[in-house]
């Protein structure tokens, strides 16, 4: 029986890997091996001046899982498609293959997040007065933090309140410095690439997906070549619609079945 991809899920800012664990539970049960990969950068102390360390974090699990012939579907929502975006060069499926090596990425997979061109910076150093108003700044120590009522709102209102509020409960601060960094590499000009967005989004990528997804084609014509809809999902869908998102990474494993047919 042949091996299926390992599948490592990268979260967003002030979460830890655990949001993703329903959506793992399912892989699971489908027989994919999964690996939910905690970032550096949430939490930090002292708090992290850039994403260097997420990025080299990433990596190393890429390359980990890579030189030991595995096949990886990477993915990343939110701030968290940033690093990961920048993390892979080199370890393509097609790079790999092409210098006679087995394993590499074969699917690049951002969920309701960060997905553009090299170069991109998502806010000039000490600009915080361009960030969402939303997050709580202690801007000389160069952390953010998400009071729970506020990420009941922005992130879980789609949830139930229970579930919103133990999720609210598990969020750390973020190390702001992270989005001061500037992108040297974009993952879909090299793999594959699918975008899952949600259509009850209330974060900024709620309006920024699309315009997004057609600033990377502008750029890489190949780029998210697979574009799937939630229509009544918020930012965290993985969480608020878990059996969906599974299907939706089951299919950029490689699985044939329409939307909504999984099994």
């Amino acid at each position: 029986m042949e091996e299926k991809p390992t599948i490592v899920m990268v979260p967003g800012a002030w979460h830890k890997a655990s949001v993703y664990s329903s959506v793992s539970s399912i892989l699971n049960t489908h027989g994919y091996p999964t690996i939910c990969l905690d970032l550096p950068s949430t939490g930090a102390v002292p708090p992290h001046t850039s994403f260097d360390h997420d990025v080299s974090t990433i990596r190393e699990c890429l390359t980990s899982l890579v030189s030991s012939n595995k096949d990886v579907v990477l993915v990343a929502w939110s701030y968290g498609g940033f690093p990961s975006g920048e993390a892979p060069k080199g370890l393509s499926k097609k790079e790999r293959t092409t210098q006679g090596l087995k394993g590499g990425v074969i699917r690049f997979v951002v969920i309701n997040g960060v997905a553009m061109p090299a170069g991109y910076q998502p806010h000039a150093p000490g600009d915080y007065g361009s960030m969402p108003e939303w997050i709580e700044k202690d801007i000389p120590n160069n952390i953010g933090t998400i009071p729970p009522s506020t990420a009941k709102q922005i992130f879980y209102h789609d949830l139930p309140a229970s579930q919103a509020e133990e999720l609210s409960a598990k969020l750390v601060h973020q190390s702001l410095g992270v989005f001061f960094s500037t992108s040297t590499y974009a993952a879909f000009t090299d793999i594959p690439s699918t975008f899952l967005s949600s259509g009850n989004d209330r974060t900024p990528f709620g309006e920024l997906n699309e315009v997004m997804i057609k600033l990377c084609q502008q750029t890489t014509p190949s780029a998210f070549d697979v574009v799937e809809h939630c229509n009544d999902a918020g930012h965290c869908v993985m969480a608020s619609y878990p059996e969906w998102t599974a299907d939706a990474l089951r299919r950029a494993a490689g699985e044939k079945f329409l939307i909504g047919g999984g099994e």
